[in-house]
């Protein structure tokens, strides 16, 4: 995996599947470059309420994308479905890193993009980094699966 840190051997969280939208065609007929961080952001986001820490504006802390980048390897074209390989790849004391791969779940071997994006846990009035909660950590690190 390329786009990935060597700081922890990667685990898998999830695969997750997404139908392309035809709305999401840039003129040329491609998915456009700007809805593949959608995508990887979707994904993200999914893990994290499947396991129980949404991303909740009401809530007192949580965790805020800190930076996230996407290798394009190849064009995507309507109709089909969009698979995103899910992996985390370093655990900090407040941040997290996520990789991602994604594919058309029909060839799932053949990588279109990649992802790489830095998470951080925020106390979101102080608008300070916290601690990584210990849980998170767990299940971040693949302890609790």
């Amino acid at each position: 995996m390329s786009a990935m840190s060597d700081a922890m051997p990667p685990v898998l969280l999830s695969i997750a599947t997404f139908p392309l939208r035809w709305g999401d065609m840039d003129a040329l007929g491609h998915l456009n470059n700007t809805i593949y961080f959608r995508y990887f952001e979707q994904a993200r986001v999914e893990w994290l309420y499947a396991n129980g820490w949404p991303v909740d504006r009401a809530a007192s802390e949580g965790a805020l994308l800190l930076t996230t980048n996407c290798h394009f390897r190849a064009q995507v074209v309507y109709p089909g479905d969009i698979r995103i390989e899910t992996y985390i790849t370093k655990v900090g004391k407040s941040s997290f890193t996520f990789s991602q791969r994604m594919s058309r779940a029909d060839a799932p071997d053949v990588i279109v993009a990649e992802s790489v994006s830095v998470n951080v846990w925020c106390d979101y009035a102080a608008n300070t980094s916290r601690p990584i909660p210990d849980r998170l950590r767990l299940l971040l690190t693949g302890a609790l699966s």
